[in-house]
């Protein structure tokens, strides 16, 4: 609990000290994310990911590394410029995703203290929330008057030669937010339209399987057979089930 309560203040303390604009925080303000021995979990949305003993956190052109080895102390390593427009970060294993407006960008974490960029792909200028496994990256690119571009679409990259990325599909979309895998399924947040849900056993080809409806969703956190999502007005808590059963088990209201 010391360790949450230390790595929130410097959270808070570096985002008051880059003065973000709280009208943007649908895609700012989601938690840290999870990767290989990591202390939290949060969505693909997400400015900050916990990665070993490291805090990494994103503004619009850096990345900044903390070191969390003695928590009530953190220490900045050091930081980077990534590009412009960075919008999200996420971790797996020992690589860091980053998306930008215009671009997903590759990060090793071979010396976590200082993460070295391996690759990056560049794409049309839209919204990038990213989420990656071994072989294969999802990322939303999302048009909108904020984000610009004239494309929204779920677009799917192969990573297993991590040094050059390539697209590998873009299924097209009406307006992609946050994204989550469990298995071979992968949950996209569609807006105003819900959530998509794929099958992804053919993983360059996700298949639609069904839709949730009834919410605005923004972003998904998927922890076991619980799905937290990100939604207008605050957050809804479901349950997965055999079948792709999802049942609303609660809702709270900002």
């Amino acid at each position: 609990m010391k360790k949450l309560i230390t790595i929130l203040s410097v959270i808070t303390v570096f985002f008051s000290a880059c003065d973000k604009d709280s009208s943007t925080s649908a895609n700012k303000t989601t938690g840290a994310t999870s990767g290989s021995g990591t202390t939290g979990q949060g969505g693909s949305l997400a400015r900050f990911t916990i990665a070993n003993d490291y805090l990494y956190v994103v503004d619009d052109q850096k990345l900044y590394t903390y070191s969390l080895a003695t928590s009530a102390n953190p220490q900045l390593k050091g930081n980077i410029n990534v590009g412009f427009n960075v919008e999200t970060i996420y971790s797996f294993k020992d690589k860091l995703f980053i998306g930008s407006s215009s671009a997903m960008y590759i990060y090793s974490l071979a010396d976590p203290a200082h993460p070295a960029k391996l690759a990056q792909a560049t794409h049309v200028r839209a919204c990038d929330p990213v989420v990656a496994n071994d072989s294969l990256a999802y990322v939303t690119v999302r048009s909108s008057s904020r984000c610009g571009g004239n494309m929204s679409a779920l677009i799917v990259y192969d990573v297993k030669y991590i040094l050059q990325p390539i697209q590998r599909n873009a299924v097209p979309m009406t307006s992609p937010w946050g994204l989550g895998m469990k298995g071979n399924r992968l949950y996209v947040c569609n807006g105003e339209n819900g959530m998509n849900i794929y099958d992804i056993t053919d993983p360059i080809y996700p298949k639609l399987l069904k839709q949730l409806a009834g919410e605005t969703f923004y972003d998904v956190i998927i922890a076991d057979d619980l799905m937290v999502c990100m939604i207008q007005g605050g957050t809804a808590l479901y349950t997965l089930g055999a079948n792709d059963d999802v049942n609303l088990m609660a809702k709270i209201t900002n």
